[in-house]
């Protein structure tokens, strides 16, 4: 699991970096389509410039953003101070202009039932440790399901790999309540400190195997 957590993290911070290179320029940075959604908007978030995005699904019999992503973008807001979304009437075009990472306790947010809890804490997790405050939010929704990263593969391997980069203590994801489908209802609290910068990690020793756990559930 640390393995596939470590791939999944590099290629999550490979795809920000592709898109931070293309965030240099001067100006509106444009895009096409729907594809790496949530590394465009962090991306741009973290370098503080306006992205543009259109043809989102256009060739689609349902065009234009989906409830998860458009909810990606209210957390996004949650999170920040002055950002500016605009969204055209179908939905396939979508102006976006970062404001301040602020972060703060007290934030609340609904994941809705079409993407697990452990979708949108992916996205987060980039833009938490750089925020003004630590962070302390609450997700409701789906803590497990089918399509996506669990919220105990978060716990127990995600958040281990960021404290290599100097994230410790104050860093914990509280599972209070599951969720499944098709009513969802769980219920997590994430706590982020903040860095002024990442140490940098080399992650050579594999390490051996010495037991294997799981984690069983009922909601």
């Amino acid at each position: 699991d640390v393995l596939v957590g470590a791939r999944r993290a590099a290629s999550f911070l490979s795809a920000l970096r592709e898109m931070a290179s293309r965030l240099n320029a001067t100006g509106t940075i444009h895009f096409k389509g729907c594809a790496m959604f949530r590394h465009r908007i962090v991306a741009a978030t973290l370098a503080g410039r306006t992205i543009r995005i259109t043809d989102i699904r256009a060739g689609s019999d349902a065009p234009g953003l989906r409830d998860f992503e458009a909810s990606f973008l209210r957390l996004v807001e949650k999170v920040t101070n002055g950002c500016v979304i605009e969204i055209n009437d179908t939905g396939t075009k979508l102006r976006y202009k970062p404001g301040m990472i602020t972060g703060g306790a007290g934030i609340e947010h609904d994941c809705g039932k079409s993407r697990g809890i452990g979708w949108f804490l992916e996205g987060l997790l980039p833009l938490a440790p750089f925020a003004k405050q630590p962070i302390a939010i609450q997700l409701k929704g789906l803590t497990n399901e089918e399509t996506g990263l669990s919220v105990d593969y978060m716990r127990t391997v995600t958040l281990p790999l960021l404290k290599h980069f100097g994230l410790s203590e104050g860093l914990e994801l509280r599972v209070n309540k599951r969720g499944a489908r098709p009513d969802a209802g769980g219920q997590v609290v994430f706590r982020c400190p903040v860095v002024k910068a990442l140490k940098p990690v080399e992650l050579l020793n594999q390490g051996q195997v010495r037991r294997g756990r799981g984690v069983g559930f009922a909601a």
